[in-house]
C-alpha cells in the first residue's frame, strides 16, 4: 500500500466514523427521549376531536375496529379521536420519515410512548383501538404538541369528558333523524355561555345509498401548550371562548 493510500484510507475511514457516529446520535435522540420529543411550531389554537362511534361504522364499515366489532360494539357515546394543533399543517414534528411512514398507517414498527397507567387506562375506555390510535395520534399531532404524551393524552381525556356529559345526550336525542348544526351549538350555549357554540362545528362522511352521516365534533381550543395556563382546571367553557371561532364541514347529517 502506498502513502497517498493510506491517506484516503484514514480519511475514509474518519468520515465513516463521523457519519456513524451522528446516526447514532440521532437514534438515540429520537429513541431515548421520545417521551419529550415536541415542537411548539407556531400553533396557536387546536382541535378537540370526538367521533359518534355508530356513524363511523356507518360510514366506515372496513374499518378494523368496525370489523373486530370494538366500535360497533360501544354504548352510544362520543370517542376521543384526538387533540390536533392547528393549522392542520403542523403534524409529525421532528418525526423520522420511517416512523411517520409507519405512525400514518396505525399499523408497523412504531416506536412505544411512555404513559401512565391511568392515562392508558382512560384511553382504553375513551378511544377505540387505543393500542394503535393513540401512536398515530402522537406521531401525527401530539410530536406538534408541545407537551409530553402523558400530558396530551391527559388533557384530550379531561376535556373529553366534559363533552361527552355535554353533547351525548343531543346525540342521542337525535338517533335515527338528522342533527343540525344549530342544535350542537345551541347546547353548547345553553351549557357554556353565549357565542362558546360558534367554537363547534360538525363533520360529515357520505355512506353508501344512505346519505350524509355526522362523524365528529370539531372543537376550537387555544393550543395544547396554552390549555392549562388559560385555566389550570380545565374548564371547556373557558377554553373554548379564549379560542377562534371554527367553521363546521357540514351543516347537518344522520345520527344512526
Amino acid at each position: 500500500m502506498q502513502r497517498g493510500d493510506v491517506t484516503v484510507f484514514s480519511l475514509t475511514a474518519i468520515l465513516t466514523a463521523v457519519v456513524a457516529a451522528a446516526v447514532a446520535f440521532s437514534l438515540l435522540v429520537f429513541d431515548g427521549d421520545r417521551s419529550t420529543l415536541v415542537s411548539d411550531n407556531g400553533s396557536d389554537s387546536s382541535w378537540l376531536v370526538m367521533t359518534w362511534s355508530p356513524s363511523f361504522c356507518k360510514a366506515q364499515p372496513a374499518n378494523a375496529g368496525c370489523q373486530s366489532g370494538e366500535l360497533s360494539g360501544m354504548e352510544q357515546t362520543l370517542i376521543l379521536h384526538g387533540l390536533w394543533p392547528q393549522p392542520r399543517e403542523n403534524q409529525y414534528c421532528g418525526v423520522p420519515q420511517h416512523v411517520k411512514e409507519a405512525a400514518s398507517r396505525s399499523r408497523g414498527d412504531v416506536p412505544p410512548v411512555d404513559l401512565s397507567d391511568e392515562v392508558r387506562a382512560g384511553l382504553k375506555s375513551t378511544m377505540a383501538d387505543s393500542s394503535h390510535l393513540a401512536l398515530h395520534e402522537w406521531y401525527a399531532h401530539g410530536t406538534c404538541s408541545g407537551v409530553t404524551p402523558d400530558a396530551f393524552f391527559g388533557d384530550a381525556l379531561a376535556l373529553a369528558a366534559q363533552v361527552r356529559q355535554t353533547l351525548d345526550p343531543v346525540f342521542r336525542d337525535a338517533a335515527g333523524g338528522q342533527l343540525p348544526v344549530s342544535a350542537v351549538r345551541a347546547r353548547i350555549d345553553e351549557r357554556f355561555g353565549a357565542g362558546a357554540g360558534e367554537r363547534v362545528g360538525l363533520s360529515c362522511l357520505n355512506a353508501t345509498g344512505e346519505g350524509a352521516y355526522v362523524v365528529d365534533v370539531r372543537l376550537s381550543l387555544p393550543s395544547v401548550e396554552a390549555l392549562r395556563s388559560v385555566d389550570r382546571s380545565l374548564d371547556l367553557g373557558t377554553l373554548l371562548k379564549e379560542a377562534p371561532p371554527l367553521k363546521s364541514q357540514c351543516g347537518h347529517g344522520v345520527v344512526p
